[in-house]
Order: C-alpha cells, then structure tokens, then sequence
C-alpha cells in the first residue's frame, strides 16, 4: 500500500515537473514571436557629382561648290576656271571652363589665298578663324575675348544652314574670277575684347548688345596696324523659338533685327609710304518670317576719310533683299527663294556699282546631316566696265 502511494507521488511530481517545463518553452516561444525585427539599416546615397570643371565638343562641317562663271570675251581673268571650289573645311572645338566661361576654338583648310588682285590662280591653305573665350559676368552678361567676328555684319553669323551658298554682296565683296575683284564692306574677324548680352533662343522676345573694340588690322593680321583700336557697337532683338533663319514649315512668327556701327582709324600702304584712313560704318539687318516664308534684307553706309593726304571723302553703300519659301516637309526639307544684292565700294570711282540678281533652291536630307543647294546669278556691272560674268553654283553641304 506505501509502495503504491510513493509510486503515485512520483508520477504526479513528473507530470508537474514536465508541464512546467513546456510552459517555460511556451513562454520562451512567445516571447520571440511577440520580438520586434531589427531596424532595415540606412539608405546610403552618393552624393551629387560635382559640376565638370572642363567640357570639349568636337564640331565642323564640309561646304563644297561646283560653279561654272560666264567666259567675258574681252577680260581674260573672268570665267576661265570652272570646276570644283572647296568653300570650307572647318574644324574646331568648343566646350565650357568651370560652369563659368565658354571657349571655341575652330580652324579651316580651305582658306583662298591670292598673291594679287583679280589673278585666276589661287592657293588652298589652313587658316585660323576662331579662338575666343566667353566669361559670364552674370546670367546674360559675358566679357568675349580673343579672335572672333563682331555682330556688325548685314547677315546673321551663320556659318552652315545658309539661305543661299554665299552671303550677301556687300557682306562677302565680289570674290576673283567671277567679276572684278572687291571687298566686302563688313568687318572680318580680328583680336580684341567685347562686352555681349547676347539674345537668347527661348521663346519670347529678347534684347541684346554688343560693345567692342578690336585692331581693326586684316583677320590673320598678327597685330594692329597702328596704335588706334577699331571700335564697334550693335544693338540686337530677337524673338522666336529655335533657329528661326531657316525655312521650316512652321507656323511661329520670328524675327531678328541688328542695328550697328563701327569706326576703324586703319593703315593702308607699306613703309614709309603708310596713310591713315578712317572708315565710319553704319549697319542694319532685318529677318522675319513665321517658319515658311522668311524675308530679309541689310544694308551698310560707309564713309571713309583720308587725314594724311587731305583728298576728298569717299562713300560707299551696299544691301541686298531676300526671300524664301519652305515647300517642303520637315522630313523633306525644299525652299526656293530670290535675293537682291547692290554693291558700290567707293564714290570716288564712277564705274565700279554692281548688282546681283539670284535665285535658289535648297534641298535638305536630314538623316545624312547634309543639304544641296542650286543657285543661278545674273550679274551687272556700272555702264563703263559691262562685263559677261553670270554663273551657276551647286554646293553641298555636310555638318560633322
């Protein structure tokens, strides 16, 4: 009988033993269950890359012409050399200096150098033609410096997307082989410094200046030729989205006017026969257009004065007139158009105005980067020196 109830005291102290340890195991499950999980660990983010401190950008485009000038029967220098003319081969570089200046630099090989005026030969060789820098003053306002051509042209200083294969006459001169040799009466490129608030391209319209002062000597001229800089001024508005100077088949109004001028106390002749002239300029150039049509026009007045010889003023003026009609698509760009251009260089001479009567067509082909144009001129000399000097240009065009 005791052994029994011993037996039955172990077992119920078993029994009791174990439910007390699966309650502890209970409370030990629930207890991790009922644990918060551990926190994600924190999102590391890199910081903003600093702004580039330099930026380059390699550009260029390839313009050549195939032009055919009317033979004169009575100037031997005329006409006599068609064929295949290389209008440009420009390379370059531009980019930007620590967020706060840009740069260009851009060289050509197909500058046309002549040892005389109105000789037919010519020699092909590389020329520099940009090499300026733009430091931002503020949002707008920025110091040029360096080689560059001033806002006192008749045209836009466009380079590639040109209306026509040439400029203006009295932006470009009449060039040797196609008539009697002259100069244009716009300034070229030349050293010097410049204060621009140049109009922007977003839309709405924009007001902008030029204020420059340069050598005044030839473009490739290494220094001045005497000791009184060239100084010029020009005021710009614009209003328009984008390239508003090409035919596009658009429907948005753009315009562009440039009003300038520029005075140049220059040095003409060698040692020790050197003369001062004066040449006092003033310019103005117009475009509007809404995108499919766009006309143009331009025009500078030129007086020159001769301090060392005491001789008479001489007057010069030149303009021209422009049209062209986008009748194409943007896909398959085609614009015809018409230009008018007037040239007389100089007051003292009786016989040297001419005048330009052109007519284009421009084809475009996008996906190549390439455009064709087609011009016709008919040309007229000053009665007193009449010569035969039409001629037909087809040029092709290729931005790189």
């Amino acid at each position: 009988m005791k052994l029994r109830l011993r037996c039955g005291v172990i077992a119920a102290t078993l029994v009791t033993m174990g439910a007390a340890a699966r309650a502890d195991d209970e409370d030990k499950v629930d207890a991790t269950d009922a644990a918060p999980e551990p926190a994600a660990p924190p999102v590391v983010r890199p910081a903003a890359p600093a702004p580039e401190k330099f930026t380059w950008e390699p550009w260029g485009y390839l313009r050549l012409q195939y032009i055919a000038v009317q033979n004169d029967p009575n100037v031997e220098f005329i006409g006599r050399d068609d064929g295949f003319e290389l209008l440009n081969v420009r390379v370059g570089v531009r980019g930007t200096l620590a967020g706060r200046a840009t740069y260009m630099i851009a060289f050509d090989g197909a500058v046309d150098e002549r040892d005389r005026v109105n000789v037919p030969d010519g020699k092909l060789r590389v020329g520099l033609r940009d090499a300026f820098t733009d430091v931002a003053l503020s949002k707008t306002m920025v110091v040029r410096a360096g080689l560059f051509r001033t806002s006192t042209d008749t045209e836009p200083l466009l380079e590639i997307h040109r209306l026509f294969v040439d400029r203006g006459l009295e932006s470009r001169g009449m060039r040797a082989t196609e008539g009697f040799e002259t100069r244009g009466l716009t300034a070229g490129r030349s050293l010097g410094a410049a204060l621009r608030v140049e109009p922007g391209r977003e839309a709405g319209s924009t007001i902008g200046f030029e204020v420059a002062i340069q050598n005044g000597a030839d473009e490739l001229a290494s220094n001045n030729n005497n000791d009184k800089p060239a100084i010029s001024a020009a005021l710009l508005f614009r209003t328009h989205d984008g390239d508003g100077l090409v035919p596009n088949g658009g429907g948005k109004l753009h315009a562009d006017l440039q009003i300038a001028g520029r005075f140049n106390p220059r040095t003409a002749g060698d040692l020790p026969f050197r003369q001062d002239e004066n040449d006092l300029q003033a310019i103005v150039n117009a475009n509007i257009g809404t995108g499919r049509f766009v006309l143009g026009a331009g025009a500078v007045f030129q007086r020159t004065t001769f301090p060392s010889v005491g001789g008479p003023d001489s007057d010069a003026f030149g303009a021209h007139a422009q049209a062209m009609v986008s009748i194409g698509t943007a896909e398959r760009p085609f614009s015809i158009g018409y230009r008018f251009g007037i040239l007389d260089p100089s007051s003292l001479v009786t016989t040297d105005r001419v005048m330009e009567h052109t007519a284009a067509a421009v084809v475009g082909v996008p996906r190549l980067r390439m455009r064709f144009l087609l011009q016709g001129t008919h040309v007229i000399e000053q009665v007193g020196r009449e010569l035969s000097n039409d001629r037909v240009q087809l040029a092709a065009e290729l931005t790189l």
